[in-house]
């Protein structure tokens, strides 16, 4: 067995954005979390999926995922302005490699 790695408690805050999506049902949670980490900043230190369903509302073959992004520095406090920054980068992966739909509020 190898020890466990310990790892410093962050000393700069994290912010977080949620992002909602509209996808085809051949479309996996693996493979938005893979476009996900591919097209992201190394602040993004978490990726969680909190809601899916389907409703006939948005079609036979399609679902809805909806995921909380963390983003945190080990180096500096990220501005709201960076955080939207690598957002947009994300959304705009998503919309290019899997033909998502962004669910805006």
């Amino acid at each position: 067995f190898a020890a466990p790695v310990i790892k410093p408690i962050p000393i700069y805050p994290a912010i977080t954005r949620d992002i909602s999506m509209l996808v085809d049902d051949a479309i996996t949670h693996e493979n938005i979390v893979d476009v996900i980490k591919k097209s992201a900043t190394v602040d993004l230190t978490k990726i969680e999926l909190f809601d899916i369903f389907k409703t006939k509302e948005i079609g036979d073959r399609r679902k809805s995922f909806a995921y909380s992004l963390t983003y945190r520095s080990l180096c500096r406090t990220l501005t709201d302005d960076d955080a939207n920054k690598y957002h947009e980068t994300v959304k705009t992966a998503l919309k290019k490699e899997l033909n998502v739909q962004i669910r805006e509020s």
